[in-house]
């Protein structure tokens, strides 16, 4: 049961800033007190004004948003200190871990606070190896490098610098899916602050409804997580890939990516990803491949036929998890780009992945001078092991839970360097999706789920996972958010909500 607090909204001006050019009169008078009072609290090296941050994340986007400061609590206790300021000053405030959203107020506050969780970056691993408690500011670089030196490894994602708030909470689709499924079934329990500032314990036996909610609805609705109880098992040295075809072979490379995905599905240690891009300094699109085998042979079998296609470039190495993954932080310098992500599921179809790439050569032709522009259609298998975590301890709440084959998860990515381009870039996107769903459907193919990590605001996440169950996932926020502190009217606007 969750305490409900009646009371009565107050009235607030929340606004918009939409460039670091904005003066500081634009910062409502409700978080300026609530910058003041954070400080007097927390002390200046926890508080960071706007002028004086050298705060730098991953789009564009979000790092031109103008915030009236950026406070990094060091553990739950002053999260929920924190937590009872904002909402005591009606201040709008936005929530970051890794920082991986493409949109103002996700994880950067339009105007408001900042919530930057870096600091609750601890991990610590249980005495048997099955478990690790990992902090709400983690990212995917770190939790590897603290589980590869133990040869344990955890359902992790495959970008360094992603935190683990956001993309455990929304699914998380991982090379080792096919063995442990997704990262949301993979969660044992959660700490975090609720929306009335209290502090409590998520599992499967304690607020059962809110453990369920969290598996799949982002926590962004339900209040600020600030640690994960995470399953974590042996995992020692894999085989990693990496091959890339030209227009002549990637039609025969496809063929081979489709046998893949189906015919070895039931494999338990491989994982195959496919990134079809269009290089703006070649002027060219190229298909690449990224393999993964989870023991350390040199070219398993799996992988034979696709080997025998020629390839532009083709490196293998058998490495750590950790290796594979890249950096923990956003560098500086070069600027940050802007980003575009747009998802769509579909069943397995031969015809679709082929016709899906030229549907995409068609629309790049209209936006390839675009400045910086790095435009990439990606597919990532959702296997059947993965379906069938989604039934553990209550279950999740993605809808998915009586799908039995492999779904194919695409995901559209762009980046682009400027805002003047950003309506063309859109128009891009629309009219690709568009495409690529009435294929689907004609294909009898189409599969509504949409991957909220992969999601494009205006895309209706929640009712692609099943009209009775957003009914059922709107009932919980509201029990648990009596106040609507985390819904699109409330105080923590930004990402997809519930309500």
């Amino acid at each position: 049961m969750y305490t409900t607090v009646f009371c009565i909204f107050w009235a607030f001006a929340l606004l918009v800033v939409p460039s670091a050019s904005t003066s500081d009169q634009l910062i409502s008078k409700n978080c300026q007190h609530a910058c003041r009072l954070l400080r007097r609290r927390f002390g200046p090296a926890a508080l960071h004004d706007y002028a004086n941050d050298n705060f730098t994340i991953w789009d564009d986007k979000q790092q031109q948003v103008r915030y009236a400061c950026r406070f990094e609590p060091a553990n739950a206790v002053e999260v929920s200190a924190a937590l009872k300021i904002l909402v005591g000053t009606w201040c709008n405030f936005a929530v970051k871990g890794g920082g991986h959203s493409r949109d103002p107020d996700f994880s950067n506050s339009v105007g408001g606070v900042t919530v930057d969780l870096r600091r609750l970056d601890t991990i610590q691993v249980s005495a048997d190896g099955s478990y690790s408690r990992i902090g709400g500011g983690a990212v995917t670089a770190d939790i590897y490098a603290a589980l590869d030196g133990r040869n344990l490894s955890y359902v992790g994602g495959r970008s360094g610098s992603v935190g683990l708030g956001g993309y455990a909470t929304g699914g998380g689709t991982s090379p080792l899916s096919s063995r442990y499924g997704w990262a949301v079934d993979n969660i044992y329990e959660y700490e975090m602050v609720l929306p009335n500032g209290s502090i409590t314990r998520v599992n499967e036996h304690r607020h059962a409804e809110l453990y369920r909610a969290l598996r799949g609805a982002g926590g962004g609705n339900f209040g600020i997580i600030t640690a994960f109880t995470v399953r974590s098992f042996p995992q020692g040295l894999v085989y990693a890939g990496e091959r890339v075809w030209n227009e002549t072979y990637t039609g025969a490379a496809l063929d081979e990516v489709y046998d893949l995905y189906t015919a070895h599905d039931a494999d338990p240690d491989l994982s195959f990803g496919y990134y079809y891009g269009y290089g703006q300094q070649t002027g060219r699109f190229t298909l690449r491949g990224t393999e993964r085998y989870l023991s350390p042979m040199q070219n398993p079998p799996v992988f034979e036929s696709i080997h025998r296609i020629p390839t532009v470039t083709a490196s293998s190495q058998i490495c750590r998890l950790g290796e594979l993954v890249g950096p923990a932080r956003v560098p500086a310098n070069p600027p940050p780009l802007r980003h575009l992500f747009q998802t769509t599921t579909t069943f397995p179809s031969r015809k679709w992945l082929h016709e899906s790439f030229r549907i995409f050569r068609d629309e790049v032709q209209h936006i390839k001078s675009i400045e910086a522009l790095n435009p990439q259609l990606i597919t990532y298998p959702i296997p059947s092991q993965a379906f069938r975590g989604m039934t553990l301890r209550g279950g999740n709440s993605l809808g998915l839970s009586n799908v039995r084959g492999p779904l194919f998860l695409t995901l559209l990515v762009v980046a682009w360097r400027s805002p003047a381009d950003d309506r063309l870039i859109y128009d891009f996107s629309d009219k690709v999706f568009a495409r690529l769903e009435t294929l689907a459907r004609g294909l009898n193919v189409h599969h509504p789920f949409k991957y909220i990590g992969y999601g494009r605001v205006g895309q209706d996440i929640f009712s692609s996972y099943g009209a009775q169950n957003h009914r059922r996932l709107q009932k919980t926020q509201k029990a648990i958010d009596p106040r609507g502190i985390f819904t699109s009217r409330g105080l923590c606007r930004g990402g997809f909500k519930l309500r």
